[in-house]
């Protein structure tokens, strides 16, 4: 025993400092916004109207998947694989990263709508090769006003944990609204829950980015860009968030603004029926879903039940064998009408998830 002891000590104490050494970097570098905070322009183009005059408004909510998730690729995490991976995994491939960033620059240039509702994209990260997708976006559409809203911002995300030289690494990402128009008001809205130390170093940082739009019969619209919380087993992160957005959507409603929320919401929309997407799956754990009675009559629920917005990312996408689901959907107050909605179908060449498309009514 004293002799295996003498061998392994050495070993133990290394990989204690080693793991340590992340923990205490992680808590020392542990990026903690609070609150609310006012966000200034990051493209404001000069012209770009001040007033909603059409009562017609068309939106596009679509998290891109940080332009590493497309269809021939997958996130090791979602395989268990922690510790370690296959090597050359922990991030996709460069002439992949390159073709979906690609793709999302054709989508925004393909897609006619008002406004972009985005989420996971990078503006500094390992994962997609420092590759600024923020700036390609702003680009792509420079008579789009545009507003950014960190919410994962860590120094060094420390997986696989044992393979050092091929970590993910840094990581600068957030949500973006592109808008032809210019808003009133826009700001950053820190979500409240978090996962427990030492886990929440390395999570996300979630947050909503609202904005308000005067129109020219004289009524505001408070629009919601949101990613909720996923990794969220007992769902108590993801339901204090609902529970603040509940709050916050139904103060401006009796403010008398039009509400849009729109996104990634990790869950699935109130009574959507998941086996409908996967008829051939016979035994599962489903995923969350959103309660009938979580707001009040008249709100809506928006989405398109024929077709999937989200796909396993724990393996390259199989259209025959890959299990969907449906989370990447609108919330609409009462006062709005939903004119037109679709999944833009795109095979998840681009991304994990697929843009959703909608063309809403602001009653007068």
């Amino acid at each position: 025993m004293r002799r295996m002891w003498k061998f392994l000590r050495w070993p133990l104490l290394l990989l204690l400092l080693y793991v340590g050494g992340l923990l205490v970097y992680g808590t020392v570098t542990d990026w903690q916004p609070r609150g609310a905070t006012v966000l200034p322009p990051s493209h404001a183009p000069a012209g770009a109207p001040e007033v909603i005059q059409d009562s017609l408004l068309t939106l596009t909510t679509w998290n891109v998947g940080y332009g590493g998730l497309g269809a021939e690729e997958y996130w090791y995490y979602n395989r268990g694989d922690f510790f370690w991976t296959e090597l050359g995994k922990a991030r996709a491939r460069r002439e992949h990263v390159d073709s979906y960033v690609a793709g999302q620059q054709l989508t925004l240039q393909n897609t006619q709508t008002d406004i972009w509702l985005l989420q996971e994209i990078d503006s500094a990260s390992r994962r997609s090769y420092y590759i600024n997708e923020l700036a390609q976006a702003r680009e792509t559409l420079p008579n789009y006003v545009a507003y950014y809203a960190t919410n994962f911002q860590v120094r060094r995300v420390p997986l696989p944990i044992f393979q050092p030289w091929d970590h993910y690494g840094a990581v600068q990402s957030g949500l973006v609204t592109l808008s032809r128009y210019q808003p009133a008001a826009a700001e950053r809205l820190q979500l409240p829950g978090e996962f427990p130390w030492p886990t929440r170093l390395f999570q996300l940082d979630r947050c909503a980015l609202r904005q308000v739009f005067p129109t020219s019969w004289g009524k505001e619209l408070a629009l919601y860009n949101v990613h909720l919380s996923a990794y969220d087993e007992d769902g108590a992160v993801r339901r204090q968030q609902m529970a603040y957005l509940r709050e916050r959507v139904l103060t401006d409603y009796a403010a008398g603004r039009y509400v849009i929320v729109g996104g990634d919401w990790n869950q699935l929309p109130p009574g959507f029926n998941w086996f409908s997407l996967n008829p051939t799956v016979e035994e599962t754990q489903l995923p969350p879903g959103i309660a009938f009675d979580f707001l009040p009559p008249g709100w809506t629920w928006a989405y398109d039940p024929g077709m999937a917005t989200v796909r396993r990312s724990d393996d390259v996408f199989d259209r025959h064998r890959s299990q969907v689901s449906l989370i990447d959907f609108y919330l609409t107050s009462p006062d709005i009408r939903l004119r037109q909605l679709k999944t833009i179908d795109q095979a998840f060449r681009f991304s994990d998830h697929q843009p959703v498309y909608l063309e809403a009514e602001l009653l007068r």
